[in-house]
């Protein structure tokens, strides 16, 4: 395996765990406001506060040698515009999910999973090439 894809590997590797602590705050938060504000409201507060923990913890661990020292033109640009996307898609499946209201996978909390799943390869392209494409 030659340095970009041994570098692209353990950059994936990184952001798969850091993944992990996001997917914990996002669900552990979104179970605790279930009932007070719902699967949509919590949803979104839930989701906002996993990507504000996940960028902090990928820009100082995973990309570091790759950020640069404007934090606020990172994480206001590039980072919440290209992980707009996969914000979109996640929340899009969930919210599909949770609508159809189908047994197992209507539930709020195995949609989140589902819809988590899916947009942590499109969030790792878009993290990994756009926001910290290049050294800076």
């Amino acid at each position: 395996m030659n340095c970009i894809h041994r570098d692209t590997a353990n950059k994936f590797a990184g952001f798969f765990l850091v993944g992990g602590v996001g997917f914990v705050v996002d669900g552990g938060l979104l179970w605790l406001l279930l009932d007070t504000l719902g699967p949509y409201v919590g949803r979104l507060i839930s989701f906002l506060t996993a990507v504000t923990v996940t960028y902090v913890l990928n820009r100082k661990f995973v990309f570091a040698d790759r950020a640069t020292g404007l934090l606020l033109r990172e994480s206001l640009g590039k980072y919440v515009a290209a992980n707009s996307i996969g914000a979109l898609l996640n929340l899009g499946i969930y919210t599909a999910l949770v609508a159809m209201a189908l047994p197992v996978v209507g539930a709020p909390l195995m949609a989140f999973a589902i819809a988590s799943a899916t947009a942590l390869f499109v969030n790792f392209a878009l993290t990994n090439f756009v926001v910290f494409g290049k050294r800076h």
